[in-house]
């Protein structure tokens, strides 16, 4: 009865209230910045990974465009561009879409969607390049025109449809989150062990 009232007693003491002090004003930060460099982690990351799918999607793009890709059929397996395509998507863990200008999928990584007709607000005739990232799902899209570098009128012969997948982002994210908790909790600990120290003597 007697601890229990001391407990009681310390606990509305002025020592805890500053050892209480101590590891708020350690901690909270910390946590923030944690929360800060994890965000800042992924968007950079993501940004990067955009960056570098964009710049081969392109080169691509521009191939298929100057070439007879769209124009060999079934013999598109032994072109020098279904290779590049098939590295792209084995590199990024991704899937690739080459739909004509008349909305048909020309080819599809994963064979689903071929010599289907897809009209999605994804493939767009624009022009532009259009990039999605997908935080939830973890994917990265992206829809690059087909169009002649040469042409001077720019006119879309086609779009290619690029998904890749973010996972392992996700899970460098989720390690570094893992060892901030750690060093967190180690920080946490020392700050007490400290304060303690610091007021009792």
């Amino acid at each position: 009865m007697q601890k229990s009232k001391q407990f009681l007693q310390f606990l509305k003491s002025l020592k805890f209230r500053l050892i209480l002090l101590i590891v708020v004003i350690a901690v909270v930060p910390s946590l923030i910045l944690s929360a800060a460099v994890l965000k800042y982690y992924e968007k950079r990351a993501v940004s990067i990974r955009e960056s570098e799918i964009l710049s081969q999607a392109k080169i691509l793009a521009n191939q298929i465009a100057t070439s007879e890709y769209m124009k060999l059929g079934a013999d598109v397996s032994s072109s020098n561009i279904q290779t590049q395509i098939d590295m792209l998507t084995t590199i990024y863990d991704g899937r690739v879409i080459v739909v004509d200008d008349n909305c048909k999928v020309y080819y599809d990584t994963y064979n689903l969607d071929d010599h289907k007709l897809i009209i999605a607000e994804e493939v767009s005739f624009k022009g532009e390049d259009i990039v999605h990232y997908d935080s939830e799902n973890h994917y990265i899209e992206m829809t690059i025109p087909i169009s002649d570098p040469d042409d001077k009128s720019e006119t879309v012969i086609g779009v290619m449809l690029i998904s890749v997948s973010t996972d392992n982002i996700v899970i460098n994210q989720s390690y570094m989150r893992q060892v901030a908790v750690i060093v967190m909790v180690m920080v946490g600990i020392a700050i007490v062990f400290f304060a303690i120290l610091l007021l009792l003597y």
